[in-house]
This record gives structure tokens, C-alpha cells and sequence, in this order.
């Protein structure tokens, strides 16, 4: 008997396009220059959280833009997320952000949006309006800053916010 699909991503598919995929790697080779660039700011690069980091030592936390530590201390969180506008799957951004808030409730959690439904009457802006009420395309200290663009973002301009950002978390 075969098994019945019950929605999801299927085994052996992705969920990712060519501008999710271009935005995933922007997010990732930024954050690994500016691990190098920053080094000697007492700035830690980590790729994930490790389990033993996250409460309850279970789940995982992956950001695409990484995880920053200063003095052992989680400061901040970049993601990258894709959608057009209709779907859910931004709603998937709330477990990291909810995991990163328990280790560290001011800390900054920085998410880059685009796609079809990366504004603010879009599907992302009214998934995670809940989330950001200063607003979106603004920086927050120790909160949720949302950048979005429907066409996508210039590596430049990730890396100034995101370089602004860490430098102003330290």
C-alpha cells in the first residue's frame, strides 16, 4: 500500500528557489567574511546552535546568517527567508526566533525577506507583524528588525546591515 502524501515537503524535494537559494549563500559567505573582518572585536561566528546551547538540549537552529556570541553571550541571529504571498512557510521563523529569545531575551534577531510576499500587507509582513511592532526596514536594538524587498537585496547592502548591527551589539 502506498503512503498517503499529508502535505509538507516531500522526501526528496526542497523548498528553496533560485532567490531563496541566492539569498540563503548571500547571508552565509557574508557572515564568514565578516567572521574573518571582525575577529579581533571579541565577535564569535558560529554556523548553529549547538543542542547543549538550546533549552531542553533538543531541536535545532540553523540561521542562515549564523549566530553571534560576545563574551559567551548570544547577541544576535541573521535569517533569510523567502516566500511569494501566499503559503506559510515564514511561519516556520517564529521556533528560531523563540529558541534564540530563550537563551537570550535582548538580544538582536535580524531577518532579510523577499519574494512576492516580502511587504508589509504581504503574507511575511502579516505573519510577522506580531512580531515587529516598531515596524519592518528599520534596525531595533535588542528586538526583531525585518528588512524586506521583493526583489531581493544587494550583497552590500546585507553586509552594512548586518556589520552595522554586530558592531553596534558589542
Amino acid at each position: 500500500m502506498a503512503k498517503k502524501f499529508k502535505g509538507g515537503i516531500q522526501k526528496g524535494t526542497v523548498a528553496m528557489d533560485a532567490d531563496a537559494s541566492k539569498l540563503d549563500k548571500q547571508c552565509k559567505l557574508i557572515a564568514k567574511e565578516l567572521a574573518e573582518e571582525l575577529a579581533d572585536t571579541g565577535l564569535v561566528y558560529q554556523r548553529k546552535l549547538t543542542q547543549a546551547e538550546i533549552p531542553g538540549n533538543l531541536g535545532g537552529c540553523e540561521p542562515d546568517g549564523g549566530a553571534w556570541f560576545y563574551d559567551g553571550k548570544l547577541i544576535a541571529i541573521f535569517e533569510a527567508k523567502k516566500q511569494q504571498d501566499a503559503g506559510n512557510a515564514i511561519e516556520r521563523w517564529f521556533k528560531n526566533q523563540y529558541i534564540a529569545r530563550a537563551i537570550n531575551p535582548d538580544m538582536d534577531y535580524v531577518t532579510f525577506c523577499v519574494g512576492e510576499g516580502a511587504y508589509k500587507h504581504g503574507v511575511m509582513g502579516k505573519s510577522l507583524s506580531v512580531a515587529h511592532p516598531d515596524g519592518f526596514n528599520k534596525y531595533v536594538p535588542y528586538g526583531n528588525s525585518c528588512y524586506m524587498s521583493i526583489d531581493g537585496f544587494t550583497t552590500r547592502r546585507i553586509k552594512q546591515l548586518m556589520k552595522k548591527i554586530l558592531l553596534e551589539s558589542t
